[in-house]
C-alpha cells in the first residue's frame, strides 16, 4: 500500500526509541528460536478461563495457561491470592511477589486480591510474574531495562491481554474513583499507547499478526498499533533494522558513525543513548556528536551535549559551541550544555561570568547544573555570592535535592557561609533553617 504523504510516529521521539530499544533487547534476550509464531491471544480466551473458574484456583489456573505459552520450567510452583499485608513495601502497593526457599529459588508467587474483579488486569499481572519468573530461572539477564517484564509477553502472543489490562469490565463506572492508584492506567511502567506501539514493532520485525485483533483493543492501544505499523511499513522509520534479529550486533566506530549520520532521526537518537551509556566515546566520534549539537530535534542536541561532557577532551571550537548554548539554549538543552563544560581553557574567566549569570536567573533545576559545574573551578567570580544565595532560595523553595551541593559551592567562595546566609534570609527564618542544617551537615561530613 502506498500512502500520498509521511504518516506521523504514534508517540514523540525519545519514547519511540525507548519502545524500540526494549523490544529489541528483550527480543535479543530471548533469541529468534524462543519466539513462536502465530501465537496472538485475543481477550475471549481469557474470557473463557475466568467464566470457567472459581474464585480460588483462578490464580493458578491463570498461571498454568501463561506458563505453557512461555514454556516455563517445568518444576512444581505454587501461585495463589496473597496477603495485601505482604504486597505492601515501603507504602507501595505490590501487584505480585515471589516466595523464595533457603536455595533463592522460586517456590511461590502471590498476587494481589484487589484484582480478582479485573480478569484482564489479573491476566497481565499474572503474565508479567510469569515473565520476570522465566528471566530469573533461565537465567536470560542479571538486570533489565525498566518494562521488560511488560514487554516479553508480547512474543508469545499476550499483546491484546497487556494493552486491554487497565479496561474495567464492571459496569459500575463510578468505582473508578476509588480504585488504588495503580488501577487507574497500566499494570506497571508502560501505558496502552507503547504497548500497543511494541505490538506494531512485533508485527513489523516478526510478522506476529497482533494487526488482525488490532480492533479488540481499547482505542489507545489499538492507536499505538495501527499508527505504528502504519508508520513503519511507509518510512522504515526505527532505531534497529527490520532485520535485526538476523544481525549479530555490531558495535564498531565505523557502525556508530553511520547511524550517527543515517537520515532516520530515530537512528540517530538510539546511537546517542548508546554513546551516553558508555564509559568512553572514541576520539574519531566527537566532531560528528558536536555536529548533532545543532539537529532538529532538541533530544539529540540534549544527549549530544551530554556526551561531549563525557569525552576525555574537546577542542575549543566545540567548547565554546557549547558556551553559547549554555547562555542562550532552551532550559533542558541548557542545562546539558553546563553539564558538559570544563576547565582549562583560555576563556575559563569569561565561561565563569556566563554560568553565574545564568545562575542568578534560571530555575533550581538550571540552578542545580550550573552549581556542579562552578564546583569544577578553582576560582569564581566575586559576584557568584550574590547569585548563589539567590538560587539557593529558589531552590529551597522547590524542594530541590541539590541544596547539599549549593552549600558546599558556598562555603568555597565565602570565608562565613553561615553569615552569608543569615544576612541573605533574614527575613525566611524557614529557608534559613533549612539551609543551616545543611551546612551543619556539610560541616561534619568533612570533619
Amino acid at each position: 500500500m502506498i500512502w500520498p504523504f509521511r504518516p506521523h510516529p504514534p508517540l514523540p521521539l525519545a519514547s519511540k526509541v525507548e519502545c524500540e530499544r526494549r523490544f529489541a533487547t528483550v527480543a535479543r534476550m530471548l533469541g529468534r528460536h524462543r519466539i513462536p509464531s502465530a501465537t496472538v491471544i485475543a481477550p475471549h480466551e481469557i474470557d473463557a478461563i475466568v467464566a470457567d473458574c472459581d474464585h480460588d484456583n483462578l490464580p493458578a489456573r491463570l498461571f498454568a495457561f501463561v506458563e505453557s505459552r512461555l514454556a516455563l520450567p517445568g518444576q512444581s510452583i505454587d501461585v495463589d491470592w496473597d496477603d495485601t499485608d505482604d504486597l505492601t513495601v515501603n507504602g507501595q502497593t505490590l501487584h505480585y511477589r515471589f516466595v523464595f526457599d533457603d536455595a533463592g529459588q522460586v517456590t511461590a508467587i502471590g498476587l494481589h486480591p484487589e484484582v480478582d474483579d479485573l480478569p484482564y488486569r489479573l491476566a497481565a499481572v499474572t503474565a508479567v510474574a510469569a515473565a520476570e519468573y522465566f528471566i530469573k530461572t533461565e537465567s536470560l539477564a542479571e538486570s533489565v531495562p525498566k518494562g521488560t517484564f511488560e514487554i516479553l509477553p508480547l512474543f508469545f502472543g499476550f499483546g491484546p491481554v497487556m494493552a486491554n489490562a487497565a479496561l474495567r469490565e464492571a459496569a459500575d463506572q463510578l468505582s473508578v474513583s476509588t480504585q488504588m492508584p495503580w488501577e487507574k492506567s497500566r499494570v506497571g511502567t508502560l501505558s496502552p499507547l507503547e504497548i500497543g506501539y511494541s505490538m506494531a514493532l512485533a508485527d513489523w520485525s516478526l510478522d506476529a499478526g497482533f494487526n488482525d485483533v488490532a480492533s479488540l483493543l481499547r482505542l489507545d492501544a489499538r492507536e499505538g498499533l495501527e499508527k505504528g505499523l502504519r508508520f513503519l511499513r511507509k518510512t522504515v522509520d526505527c532505531s534497529f533494522e527490520q532485520d535485526f534479529l538476523d544481525r549479530s550486533p555490531d558495535n564498531s566506530v565505523g557502525f556508530r558513525m553511520t547511524q550517527l549520520r543515517h537520515d532516520s532521526g530515530s537512528m540517530q537518537l538510539g546511537a546517542m543513548m548508546d554513546l551516553h551509556a558508555a564509559d568512553e566515546v572514541d576520539p574519531d566520534l566527537i566532531d560528528t556528536v558536536a555536529e548533532l549539537l545543532h539537529h532538529r530535534e532538541l533530544e539529540i542536541q540534549r544527549l549530544a551535549a551530554l556526551i561531549l561532557g563525557q569525552c576525555k577532551s574537546v577542542s575549543r571550537a566545540i567548547h565554546d559551541e557549547l558556551v553559547i548554548i549554555a547562555e542562550d539554549g532552551p532550559a533542558v538543552l541548557r542545562r546539558a550544555a553546563i553539564s558538559a563544560l570544563r576547565p582549562g581553557f583560555e576563556n575559563d574567566g569569561d565561561l565563569l561570568e556566563v554560568v553565574t549569570d545564568v545562575l542568578r536567573r534560571s530555575d533550581p533545576t538550571t540552578a542545580a547544573a550550573c552549581v556542579k559545574m562552578l564546583l569544577k573551578y578553582d576560582s569564581h567570580p566575586e559576584h557568584l555570592i550574590d547569585a548563589l544565595l539567590k538560587s539557593l532560595g529558589s531552590m529551597v523553595s522547590s524542594g530541590s535535592g541539590n541544596l547539599q551541593l549549593g552549600v558546599e559551592l558556598l562555603q568555597r567562595i565565602h570565608d562565613e557561609p553561615l553569615s552569608a546566609l543569615q544576612q541573605h534570609f533574614v527575613d525566611d527564618p524557614t529557608a534559613l533553617a533549612i539551609l543551616d542544617e545543611q551546612l551543619h551537615s556539610a560541616e561534619d561530613e568533612a570533619q
